[in-house]
């Protein structure tokens, strides 16, 4: 009708759009749980990413960004059994984060242990701040 919200009528068609490109089988993107803390000479970041394996995750580190993107690999299935229904969650969980101090990238310790991937970077040397005199 004339009087209906627009933006409803947006909203309804991002949902079935949503809906259409999952039925299509696209690879699901989901986000994780990140923390990030530091101690006197590191940066510290740990991301949740349960369900996935150490060979499944990929880190990229610049000065002051971190990447880290998990995505489960395909599974073979064994020919010797009828398979009536086989149902698996395949997909990438991705996260690009800026970091609140600048780090040395070359320094990055990467471990992953019970689905908890934690990278420790050394803190770059704070830059000496000079003063401009004003005339």
């Amino acid at each position: 009708m004339f009087w209906e919200d627009p933006f409803e009528e947006l909203q309804r068609m991002r949902r079935m759009m949503r809906e259409a490109f999952r039925r299509i089988g696209e690879v699901e993107e989901t986000a994780f749980p990140v923390d990030i803390s530091e101690t006197v000479d590191e940066v510290i970041v740990r991301a949740d990413l349960p369900g996935f394996k150490k060979d499944e995750v990929s880190v990229k580190a610049t000065e002051n960004t971190v990447e880290i993107v998990a995505q489960h690999k395909e599974k073979k299935v064994e020919k010797t059994e009828t398979i009536f229904r086989a149902e698996r969650r395949f997909g990438v969980a991705r996260r690009f984060l800026t970091l609140p101090r600048e780090v040395i990238p070359e320094t990055a310790k990467a471990s992953m242990e019970d689905g908890v991937l934690e990278i420790r970077f050394k803190k770059a040397k704070a830059k000496k701040v000079r003063e401009i005199k004003v005339q």
